[in-house]
């Protein structure tokens, strides 16, 4: 598929992206560059724009507002699962002796 660029993976993330974009009347570029935006590692997504008219469409991704279900779907549908040390330093006993009880709030 595509040099490996198109997988199975990639396909189903988008098309959870268009099944939001059709619920929400937006286009598939709108849900995805939104939903880019979110993410605060972030700082400029590139939208890829060659004409005038796909600037406007990308444009339009400020004026999307996300459901709670709609972030959860894309959220699901992108999920990597990170395996070793990352899954080992998710449990209580790692966490407390790195951290020593102290709460780190989570920005937003």
């Amino acid at each position: 598929m595509a040099n490996g660029s198109l997988t199975e993976r990639g396909l189903a993330i988008a098309d959870v992206v268009k099944d939001i974009a059709n619920n929400a009347g937006k286009t598939p570029a709108q849900i995805a560059l939104a939903w880019t935006l979110l993410n605060p590692t972030v700082t400029a997504p590139i939208t890829g724009a060659r004409t005038v008219a796909q600037l406007e469409d990308n444009l339009g991704a400020l004026d999307v507002a996300f459901t709670e279900d709609e972030l959860a779907r894309l959220q699901t549908a992108s999920a990597v699962e990170l395996g070793f040390p990352h899954e080992f330093l998710q449990r209580p006993m790692p966490r407390s002796v790195m951290f020593g009880g102290a709460n780190i709030r989570a920005r937003g």
